[in-house]
């Protein structure tokens, strides 16, 4: 037994000889440190609700953001921690060790769909939906199409037209984590005048504008993320809501989502 201490019962698991702190600052440990307070007071007990009743943990996501943790990622000057791929792995182990497994799976596509639209920010995408992250605003990736299975970058049954300075933007998503749940939601599409597998485009949508089936999947574990089909039924989406240039989704994919989705 590890004589790692959460709480007041032993942790039976790694020790802290096994924690990698060589590579955390100063000022990571002191997140870490707070993270463990939060899940032990906080996260940890809502876990078992959520799974035995496949209760989305918005309450989690929202003291997540409350201490500044769903914008960890973000530079300071758009109002985040401005912290680091160590942070945020750190970050989604601790919830996930301390707290509540759903709580950091729907964390992980948060981050994901934060960290897309950072890759190519504008002030109308900053104002809408980073800077209020510290109010429990909840974000997700929604890319995998029917059609594609786990090929989620080529999503060739879904699309966008250009229409009344902005777009219609058509998706059907297999599984998507915090459907129906999340605030907004980060698509990607073939672009308009699709000319390859790799002509792909990124958009924002918000919530009331998404269709989805809540609980349709009663899954082993984790029972709280509430992942499942969604769709965005040819929804009217403004210009200032795409996410850099058309054909920037295969750049977006590898630069942005890649990246932090496979820590």
């Amino acid at each position: 037994m590890s004589e790692k201490m959460w709480g007041s019962e032993p942790f039976w698991g790694l020790g802290y000889e096994w924690d990698p702190d060589w590579f955390f600052t100063d000022r990571q440990k002191e997140l870490r440190s707070l993270l463990i307070e939060l899940c032990e007071k906080e996260l940890r007990v809502n876990a078992k609700r959520s799974d035995d009743e496949l209760l989305y943990p918005r309450r989690n996501l929202e003291l997540l953001g409350e201490h500044g943790f769903l914008a960890l990622t973000v530079p300071e000057e758009y109002g985040g921690l401005g912290e680091s791929h160590v942070a945020y792995g750190m970050v989604c182990e601790t919830i996930a060790r301390y707290g509540c497994a759903s709580t950091a799976m729907c964390y992980v596509m948060h981050i994901g769909a934060v960290n897309t639209i950072m890759l190519r920010p504008t002030p109308e995408l900053v104002d809408k939906y980073i800077r209020p992250l510290g109010t429990g605003k909840i974000g997700t990736l929604s890319y995998s199409d029917p059609e594609t299975g786990s090929h989620f970058w080529y999503p060739i049954s879904s699309g966008a037209e250009r229409s009344n300075g902005g777009y219609n933007v058509r998706k059907k998503a297999s599984w998507t984590t915090s459907a129906g749940f999340a605030d907004f939601y980060v698509v990607q599409t073939t672009s308009p005048d699709f000319s390859g597998y790799d002509d792909l485009s990124v958009f924002v949508i918000d919530g009331d504008d998404v269709e989805s089936q809540p609980s349709l999947w009663d899954a082993l574990g984790l029972r709280g993320n509430q992942s499942g089909p969604l769709e965005v039924p040819n929804v009217e989406v403004p210009l200032e809501q795409i996410v850099g240039p058309e054909g920037d989704g295969a750049a977006s994919n590898d630069e942005s989502v890649d990246p932090w989705f496979l820590i």
